[in-house]
């Protein structure tokens, strides 16, 4: 029985995808953020959590101002989602006129060093979008991601991004492909926003202690690669603009613990800061602060101003 749903999904979004792609893009957002707003007030899945979180990081914002967030929140679920469907369909031209890429100096400076490139960044705004126009300017990507439950809407997005020309590498399964990627001078992309249990280093995230992925900074201590955050945010005239930002990194100190965590802690506030910039184009309907802090023994989230 699941197998046949999991078919039946597949077949909708596949029919969904045919009828998107005969539309202009100014439609097909907009058609997006019309199903954003249906799932906000008529499927309302996890709007509650999606509103105690962002009262968590906005305090001095007004329940009218959270609101509207809430349900940007949504609409920009619902337009990524049309947008990656859009995906396979996309020209080189097509992707780098929709995606504008922004201190794109410092790809080159990162290849220069000949040691490979670790791009972090976190579910905020289009990043299927940016790794298509990176790719389509001629840079080597690829992306460390994990698996679908339905396995033939896996097979769908991972070929839409081989489509764009971004490799794809399984988490889990990825350590060999990792290092000879970087070997060869490659890039990886990896979110870093995803809550990682105790087995996570302990990163300040808008006034409050999450468990963060240590597994990027860990493949830039060891191979040596550059460390480049990205941001991929949609702009009022439907437009991505892609930042990339330097992350300082001290290679000399190795992997100890501080270190670790320092490198995380400032790849943390440079996404942060784009999610302030841009509140409603990040995923708050994840539980980002799940794992409580090991350092508050009352088992709940320490507090850090």
């Amino acid at each position: 029985m699941k197998k046949i749903r999991f078919y039946f999904e597949y077949l909708f979004l596949k029919l969904l995808a045919n009828t998107l792609r005969l539309l202009s893009r100014c439609a097909m957002l907009f058609l997006g953020a019309r199903a954003g707003d249906f799932i906000y007030y008529c499927v309302p899945i996890r709007r509650k959590l999606t509103i105690s979180q962002l009262n968590q990081a906005f305090q001095e914002k007004s329940q009218v101002e959270i609101k509207r967030i809430a349900r940007d929140v949504y609409r920009s679920l619902a337009m990524n989602t049309f947008e990656h469907l859009c995906l396979s369909y996309l020209s080189k031209e097509e992707l780098i006129d929709t995606v504008e890429l922004h201190n794109a100096e410092l790809l080159d400076k990162a290849f220069a060093r000949g040691k490979g490139i670790i791009f972090v960044g976190g579910h905020f705004g289009n990043w299927e979008y940016m790794g298509g126009a990176v790719s389509s300017k001629g840079y080597p990507v690829g992306y460390v991601v994990a698996s679908i439950t339905n396995p033939y809407i896996d097979r769908m997005v991972n070929d839409h991004r081989k489509s764009v020309g971004i490799d794809i590498l399984e988490k889990g399964m990825s350590m060999r492909g990792i290092l000879q990627t970087q070997r060869n001078n490659g890039s990886l992309a990896m979110l870093m926003d995803q809550d990682a249990g105790r087995s996570g280093a302990f990163v300040n995230y808008f006034g409050r202690l999450c468990s963060a992925p240590k597994g990027p900074v860990l493949f830039v201590l060891k191979t040596g690669a550059a460390l480049l955050y990205v941001s991929s945010a949609r702009q009022p005239d439907g437009t991505l603009r892609a930042v990339f930002k330097e992350v300082e990194v001290n290679y000399d100190a190795g992997p100890t613990k501080e270190n670790i965590h320092d490198i995380m802690q400032r790849s943390t506030t440079m996404l942060e800061n784009s999610v302030r910039e841009y509140p409603g184009q990040w995923f708050w309907m994840h539980r980002r602060w799940k794992t409580p802090s090991p350092q508050d023994s009352s088992g709940r989230e320490k507090i850090t101003i």
